[in-house]
């Protein structure tokens, strides 16, 4: 039996010899003096050699180790040699199979038609949560404890719906690996109900006293007039935060901005007659961004939209956290219109809202236009009324 001490001790020759250990495990000790550990073994009656490593990068306790394994490898009928060039072919795969390698592969052929905020979401929870955890390992020998160590950290701070996002995202870049079978399962289903979805908050409209009180205080604030300008046209045009974020002055056509498929929520092209009050707003607004693409720009990047936070936090520190959003303004002025007398189908239009399930499902974006155009004038025109 050889001990450390012994290998130590072992000196080159004019020729290689061979030391042994026992149960057919042996030092090939070469001219150079390098030593190599080797197994003899025997299978389907034909002699074989295994060679395990270099001593001493392959230790003796290692060695007679890996002389085990051959041996229960044999033992099933097993060929060591070809099993070990199976497994650098699999250790190879995988370096080149990580999470991030086929999440990249994957998206790239994924983002093509989608939205510019879908497409931040996925490039921001992937390079804050996901990518720092799971990115360089192998996609195959991700399992789910690892994800939900994700997701644990992502609802600690306070964030559940970005949570909830992240197990999406995940799930579908396993499953795209599934579909090459670079691995077996999806291990997101098991975290299913792991994180609980927050109740959905809608803020209540302002009635006529609290939309007054609002615009005295905005009239107040000091802040960047862009988003100023932003809130009020929100207010005259009762447009989604994320259409308002997506304007770009190529949207214009006279007196109408015109929001292509790709950014409005239900991909159907969606027309907002601008009333005298939201083009003078417009007109204003080139003061300060008429040279950008962009509208409504992003301070630091004008090649990027306003921060999709900016609008209610501007909200907030007029006073009105929790208890109004910019998204507020389309209850708002779907209820006062209602009490104005206009009918629900044509508020629905200038809503953008699709049909309800069982009725026609046929949308045209430019239907009743003389009358959305009306009314859209009659309800700055009662903004103003109101100090606005």
């Amino acid at each position: 039996m050889l001990t450390d001490l012994k290998i130590k001790a072992l000196k080159p020759r004019d020729k290689p010899y061979k030391v042994f250990d026992g149960d057919r495990l042996y030092l090939h000790v070469r001219v150079s003096g390098k030593k190599y550990w080797r197994v003899r073994f025997k299978l389907r009656g034909k002699d074989g050699l295994f060679t395990i490593g270099e001593y001493p990068m392959v230790s003796l306790y290692q060695a007679r180790r890996e002389r085990d394994k051959v041996a229960e490898q044999i033992s099933l009928g097993v060929d060591p040699n070809i099993e070990k060039k199976a497994e650098a072919l699999r250790e190879k795969r995988e370096d080149s199979s990580t999470f991030f390698a086929v999440s990249e592969v994957f998206f790239e052929k994924k983002k093509e038609g989608l939205s510019d905020h879908y497409v931040s979401q996925w490039n921001s929870i992937m390079a804050r949560d996901v990518y720092p955890v799971i990115g360089g390992m192998p996609i195959s020998r991700i399992t789910a404890p690892y994800l939900l160590e994700i997701l644990e950290t992502i609802e600690k701070r306070g964030a559940p719906t970005v949570a909830l996002l992240a197990r999406q995202f995940m799930g579908q870049v396993f499953r795209y690996a599934g579909a090459r079978l670079l691995v077996e399962a999806d291990p997101t289903v098991f975290l299913a109900g792991v994180i609980k979805r927050p109740k959905v908050r809608h803020n209540p409209p302002l009635e006529k006293p609290q939309l007054i009180d609002f615009f005295e205080k905005l009239a107040l604030y000091k802040g960047f007039p862009p988003t100023v300008i932003a809130i009020k046209l929100m207010a005259n045009t009762f447009i989604r935060t994320k259409e308002l974020r997506s304007m770009k002055w190529s949207f214009l056509e006279g007196d109408t901005i015109i929001f292509p498929e790709e950014v409005m929520k239900m991909s159907t092209k969606h027309v907002v007659p601008l009333s005298t009050q939201s083009l003078a707003l417009i007109e204003e607004l080139r003061k300060y961004n008429g040279g950008h693409e962009l509208m409504f720009p992003n301070a630091r990047d004008p090649s990027r939209s306003m921060s999709s936070t900016t609008i209610n936090r501007v909200i907030e520190r007029l006073g009105y956290r929790g208890d109004f959003s910019g998204h507020g303004f389309r209850s708002t002025a779907s209820t006062m219109l209602n009490e104005m007398g206009y009918r629900e189908d044509l508020i629905e239009r200038q809503l953008s809202h699709m049909e309800r399930k069982g009725q026609r499902r046929a949308y045209n974006h430019a239907e009743y236009m003389p009358e959305r155009r009306a009314m859209m004038q009659d309800w700055s025109d009662f903004l103003v009324s109101l100090g606005v």
